[in-house]
């Protein structure tokens, strides 16, 4: 895995996705991907197709549809490109030349699996040009692929210092086994925290994360904390100011995340500060 990839689609966060990007690029000494993706739409604009519709007139709406199927991509492409121009210019204007540009054509889930062998992690804006939802591509796509993904949700801060919440679940350890094997922000303190009535059990949880790490030499401190998981783990990366908070994604199946909610989604949707998931 050797590339940084950031997904661009000219939405709020498109500069502060490159500039993470560039971050990791720049501390790692790798290669920067910037791409666009071209998902076709199945919706036509023309919504009427009501009525009893003659041979011919089937022929011509047939010819309608494929002539709008193909003006709608020639834009999406058209934009797509200009999008791309403008970001590059935006990356080598931060002194920054290691980097390609690629504009592809399918859906970004397909798109990212493809290219998923040769990536260290995809850096994605989290809320799309057209969306104010995280969306259920933007799950799947974290359900599904095996790498590291990183969610930009605000502006540019370069990162001093994570906040890891660890359960202990092998999702989280995953992301322990990364930090020390292929980090993607070596020597950055971490704060791990466990939320858990259970004192004795968060402690030992804690106890076996801050182990690793220390064997390891990187700067680690654990806490114990109270109350609801996601808002003591909220509240606590604000009095702290963490840069990120990273941890294991989507521990249950969807069915479960359906019936009883998703802590991950809820993470998604209330951070105030980039994620760093791991799956």
């Amino acid at each position: 895995m050797n590339k940084v990839l950031v997904c661009l689609d000219g939405s709020e966060f498109s500069k502060a996705v490159c500039d993470y990007g560039i971050f990791i690029a720049k501390n790692l000494n790798l290669p920067l991907v910037l791409l666009n993706v071209i998902e076709h739409s199945k919706i036509s604009n023309i919504v009427d197709f009501s009525g009893n519709i003659g041979l011919g007139e089937k022929d011509e709406l047939l010819e309608i549809l494929i002539d709008e199927d193909a003006k709608r991509s020639q834009e999406q492409i058209s934009k797509g490109k200009a999008i791309l121009k403008q970001m590059q210019e935006y990356v080598k204007s931060k002194d920054f030349s290691n980097f390609t540009t690629l504009q592809r054509h399918g859906t970004l889930y397909e798109t990212l699996d493809e290219l998923s062998s040769d990536l260290k992690i995809a850096i994605i804006g989290l809320f799309g040009e057209n969306s104010k939802d995280i969306g259920s591509n933007v799950e799947e796509l974290i359900r599904t692929l095996n790498i590291p993904i990183l969610l930009v949700n605000s502006e540019f801060k370069p990162i001093k210092s994570i906040l890891m919440a660890y359960d202990g679940s092998f999702y989280a350890k995953k992301s322990i086994d990364v930090a020390l094997k292929n980090p993607i922000f070596p020597n950055i303190k971490r704060y791990i925290v466990n939320v858990n009535s259970d004192k004795n059990e968060s402690h030992r949880i804690l106890n076996e994360a801050s182990f690793i790490f220390k064997s390891a030499n990187i700067d680690s401190e654990i806490l114990s904390l109270s109350g609801e998981k996601l808002e003591s783990i909220l509240d606590y990366q604000k009095s702290i100011n963490a840069d990120i908070i990273t941890m294991g994604a989507y521990s249950h199946n969807r069915f479960k995340s359906a019936i009883f909610g998703s802590f991950t989604t809820n993470m998604i949707l209330k951070s105030k500060v980039p994620l760093l998931l791991f799956r």
